[in-house]
């Protein structure tokens, strides 16, 4: 299967949201899950219900490859089901293939590191700080919410190594 173009087409202009197409059966925990998570974001989106339509789990097999409820499709690319929804989301992809985002998106991450959490140790016998401070990284994802390696050769990390580390703890 072919990868979808990582640029928006002409026909799409970056920032216009991007059409949302759910198939869903009544009754089904996993779509109302799924439809919840696109209003909580403020995705606009259209419901398809398959009750009552004749050959529905066929037909979705041809469009998106699944037969399982629910379905998302952004323009006309199948993204998976809910929990494929909700993991695009966590990563921060979700609203980049929404918003018609070239591939690879910058997401911001924060994590602790052995270092970090050294230098908060040794910071506490010196200054008397309590708070350990999260290393920024650069992670770069391309639409399936897969961390592209190494990042672009010309990819500078936003906001990087300047930026001052934050406090995981409340002050």
């Amino acid at each position: 299967m072919q990868e979808p173009a990582d640029k928006p087409a002409p026909t799409q202009p970056k920032g216009a949201q991007a059409e949302v197409l759910v198939y869903t059966l009544p009754f089904c925990p996993h779509c109302s899950r799924a439809k919840a998570l696109l209003v909580r974001r403020g995705i606009q989106f259209r419901e398809i219900d398959g009750a009552g339509t004749r050959n529905f789990r066929g037909s979705l097999v041809e469009l998106t490859g699944a037969s399982t409820v629910p379905q998302i499709v952004i323009d006309e690319h199948p993204v998976g089901g809910a929990d494929t929804l909700a993991r695009l989301d966590r990563a921060g992809v979700l609203s980049a293939l929404v918003r018609r985002e070239p591939f690879p998106v910058f997401v911001p991450r924060r994590r602790l590191t052995l270092a970090s959490i050294s230098a908060w140790i040794m910071s506490l016998a010196r200054r008397g700080e309590h708070s350990p401070v999260m290393e920024r990284t650069c992670v770069w994802l391309d639409r399936r919410g897969r961390v592209v390696e190494p990042p672009p050769a010309e990819a500078d990390c936003p906001g990087g190594p300047t930026e001052a580390p934050r406090s995981i703890l409340p002050a």
